[in-house]
């Protein structure tokens, strides 16, 4: 297995960046639900150090993933419907902008509470704002609909995976795994 991808495969890397943020945001989603839910605790705070810990993380790959797959060659589709073609690349797109807009929407809400960030209790980020009620508010709404999207969307993308896996009986999540 090479590590660039092909025409007909993923490289190794591109399969570990897909895997790894896969694997991150499906421990981010519930840990952001449940730290929401908790009454202020030692254990909120924590979680929520590492809630945002694991977004930055998240964002770090999708930005590491975009340069790889604008740089490098991405797979000939197998798809030959060009309307199942183009709800994949929808899909995608919508996929990689939420991996942005959900780490930075939540840093700004952070930045406009005025609730200093540190990642994994090491590195304190900057404010990306100064204090502010309303776009705290905005910030934290557009964060909560950027969830919501990400958890449909997420939930369509399985389900064609498997859908191909089983029904079609197609290689196309075997061309993302090792």
């Amino acid at each position: 297995m090479t590590m660039r991808n092909t025409e007909n495969h993923w490289g190794w890397l591109s399969k570990l960046l897909h895997w790894l943020t896969a694997v991150l945001i499906l421990i981010q989603i519930p840990l952001g639900f449940y730290a929401e839910e908790l009454k202020l605790s030692p254990l909120k705070l924590d979680l929520f150090v590492w809630h945002k810990s694991i977004g930055m993380l998240i964002l770090l790959l999708a930005i590491e993933r975009l340069l790889w797959r604008i740089t490098g060659t991405i797979p000939k589709p197998l798809d030959n419907n060009p309307i199942q073609r183009r709800m994949a690349q929808l899909a995608h797109a919508l996929l990689y902008g939420l991996m942005l807009a959900l780490p930075i929407s939540g840093w700004i809400t952070t930045s406009a509470a005025n609730i200093p960030t540190k990642l994994f209790w090491l590195i304190e980020l900057p404010a990306i704002t100064g204090p502010d009620e309303a776009l705290k508010k905005l910030a934290a709404e557009v964060h909560e609909v950027c969830v919501i999207m990400l958890i449909i969307i997420l939930l369509v993308h399985i389900g064609a995976a498997l859908y191909h896996h089983f029904k079609l009986r197609d290689s196309i999540l075997k061309r993302m795994w090792f």
